[in-house]
């Protein structure tokens, strides 16, 4: 008994562990900030295995939150999937900013961990309450088995059904860069931001570097780089004097 109430407290915890995880990430999913984030680092992760070493890499993103830069780590995979400088958006939860969505589905890692539990549950309680596989003739526990079994299986419908309903559907392209003529620097904004004027009247604003910041000035006239939401640069092709 003392076994079974062990891997039973060890598969709920599974199971509960497993389950905040997926609704910290649809939370970020559904409340999440998007945001344009640049690959700055590869945080390499080894696991020493019977025959072999298993490294997984993570990708380090970097972005701008209020004019400052945040990082927060990634997913890990067995190949590098974005190499230094990709630029792509991301969702980031606005209460805790290092925690990230980056274009995986919400119940990545998790779903092992679940079944893992309800295996361990399922198992702990048919010993628990004394359920050995059934002898021919004894409907009595050949209908309690399969009565537990069906539960099993219709627990792991209903959250795989839920898994896919949920999945993530955001893009986790790389954002291509894109330059457009006739910019007009309109202000300069505090924390190195700047608004710049398209010719058909939109706005945005860019954090620049400090000495583009303060190279630049209001009523400059150049051309404009950017990827996504972040600022590649800006020359000048005409200033008043």
């Amino acid at each position: 008994m003392f076994f079974e109430i062990i891997f039973l407290f060890f598969g709920i915890l599974l199971i509960i562990s497993a389950v905040i995880n997926i609704l910290k990430y649809m939370r970020i999913k559904r409340n999440g900030i998007l945001v344009s984030a640049t690959v700055v680092d590869i945080h390499r992760k080894s696991r020493a295995g019977k025959h072999k070493s298993r490294t997984q890499y993570h990708p380090v993103f970097e972005y701008r939150i209020n004019g400052q830069p945040v990082q927060a780590r990634g997913p890990g995979s067995l190949e590098v999937k974005y190499p230094i400088g990709t630029v792509l958006e991301i969702r980031y939860d606005p209460q805790r900013p290092e925690q990230i969505l980056a274009g995986e589905s919400v119940a990545r890692g998790n779903i092992a961990p679940i079944v893992i539990g309800i295996i361990f549950v399922f198992c702990s309680v048919l010993s628990i309450i004394g359920v050995k596989m059934p002898k021919l003739g004894d409907f009595a526990g050949y209908f309690v088995f399969v009565g537990l079994l069906l539960l099993f299986i219709i627990i792991l419908f209903i959250i795989g059904k839920s898994l896919k309903d949920n999945k993530n559907k955001f893009s986790q392209r790389g954002l291509s860069r894109h330059t457009a003529n006739n910019v007009l620097v309109v202000a300069k904004n505090e924390n190195n931001t700047i608004t710049f004027q398209f010719v058909n009247g939109n706005r945005i604003d860019y954090v620049v570097p400090e000495s583009i910041y303060n190279d630049l000035k209001e009523g400059d006239w150049g051309n404009l780089t950017f990827q996504g939401s972040l600022f590649i640069r800006f020359e000048i092709t005409y200033r008043k004097h």
